[in-house]
């Protein structure tokens, strides 16, 4: 990973560019940041720890050709790595977000702003719901997504849907990042797609402070 250390670090101008307008979207809605993939959680204090997850996601963002799908949205931090190390070839993106923070909606237009050749789409609600809602309304979408980063709910009920209705996007070959994996329950639910068969666990950069597992789907 040591040349993708070099070229994230290549970006460093541009990265800070956008955590700088980020912060202040966050600062100005007056509310308290949700945990993500630079701060502690509910601050914006630097958690330096974090920094392995960071260039996890900023690889996983560059194996995707035509479709990224991300169930959690919150203030567009791990949305701005997976598109920090691309080209400006287009892409798809569908953003799942229940949108209960006043940030959300603001930085989503931001990042959108910025990244001009990504075709955005944000679907609102709870991600139980809206995702088979929208499954069914884009048949012709199964299986095609390259890159899914599941990190919406940790109840039991929220992550085995978001599982299984990643599983329906999730082409073979692609990778799925599943977020907060000191979860007992999300870490299950990781084990229990392995176990099956159908994906195995990619050895990237192992992740501290709020892990993440990455798995790639085989059959």
């Amino acid at each position: 990973m040591d040349f993708i250390k070099s070229e994230y670090e290549s970006k460093n101008d541009e990265k800070h560019i956008y955590l700088n307008d980020l912060k202040n979207i966050v600062m100005n809605s007056n509310s308290y940041l949700e945990g993500n993939c630079f701060y502690h959680h509910t601050t914006l204090n630097e958690f330096p720890e974090l920094y392995s997850k960071q260039l996890n996601l900023f690889w996983c963002g560059k194996q995707a050709v035509e479709n990224i799908c991300e169930i959690g949205f919150n203030a567009g931090h791990s949305t701005m790595l997976l598109l920090l190390g691309r080209n400006n070839t287009p892409l798809n993106f569908t953003v799942f977000d229940i949108g209960q923070h006043v940030y959300t909606k603001p930085t989503y237009e931001y990042i959108k702003s910025k990244f001009t050749h990504v075709n955005f789409e944000y679907v609102e609600g709870d991600s139980t719901i809206t995702m088979p809602e929208w499954i069914n309304n884009h048949e012709e979408l199964m299986y095609k997504y390259d890159v899914v980063h599941v990190d919406g709910g940790h109840g039991e009920h929220c992550i085995s849907n978001d599982m299984k209705n990643t599983d329906l996007l999730v082409k073979k070959n692609g990778i799925v990042i599943i977020d907060d994996t000191d979860s007992e329950v999300i870490n299950k639910y990781v084990d229990l797609y392995i176990s099956n068969g159908n994906y195995i666990e990619l050895d990237l950069l192992k992740t501290y402070g709020y892990p993440h597992r990455i798995i790639k789907k085989i059959k």
